[in-house]
């Protein structure tokens, strides 16, 4: 059974805010974005996005804590300070979720196997200044280069909700939630 939680993709100096259902499963699936027909959709507020899920995957339960935060500003200032490693820790996990998600194999800048080993050092490690003394690579800027590459990745393979967008959900498009018990559980409500 998946766990939905929310990110908040803070956008365009956090001006813009849109809100993704991100679905992890513990036990057999991977953690993931929710994708139809391999897009990522996207929601204007969280309130959509909840309202959204709750009436068509019954089979989600749901976690009532704040959404991630997907916010380029912070996790740049951490980068450049080490201040908050949980944040840039977070936000990686985050942005291998989404890139797998979709499907995207090939990292500019650097190879995966770089970006992996850097956020394995995040994770048991807390001075990230001291990676970036011993490694050339992922150097910082190379690191806030790969975020706004990110950025432009997921933008171009999203799609923000619509009505229309609703009609290819129930018609068994999205992946991987098991759709069809859903579908049943649609046909059987009208």
């Amino acid at each position: 059974m998946y766990k939905c939680f929310f990110v908040k993709f803070q956008l365009c100096s956090g001006s813009v805010k849109l809100y993704s259902p991100y679905l992890m499963d513990h036990e057999s699936n991977p953690d993931m974005p929710l994708l139809v027909n391999g897009k990522i959709v996207f929601f204007k507020t969280k309130n959509g996005a909840v309202n959204f899920m709750r009436n068509h995957f019954r089979d989600v339960s749901y976690n009532d804590e704040p959404a991630y935060e997907f916010d380029t500003e912070t996790f740049i200032e951490n980068i450049r300070t080490g201040y908050h490693r949980g944040v840039v820790i977070d936000t990686l996990n985050i942005i291998f979720d989404y890139l797998s998600a979709i499907k995207t194999e090939n990292y500019p800048f650097f190879s995966r196997k770089v970006i992996f080993d850097f956020a394995d050092y995040a994770t048991f490690h807390r001075e990230l200044e001291e990676y970036f003394q011993c490694h050339s690579q992922p150097s910082s800027s190379e690191l806030i280069n790969f975020l706004y590459w990110f950025s432009g990745e997921i933008a171009h393979h999203s799609i923000l909700y619509s009505r229309r967008v609703l009609s290819e959900i129930i018609q068994g498009k999205t992946q991987p939630l098991p759709i069809q018990a859903e579908q049943s559980f649609l046909m059987q409500t009208k």
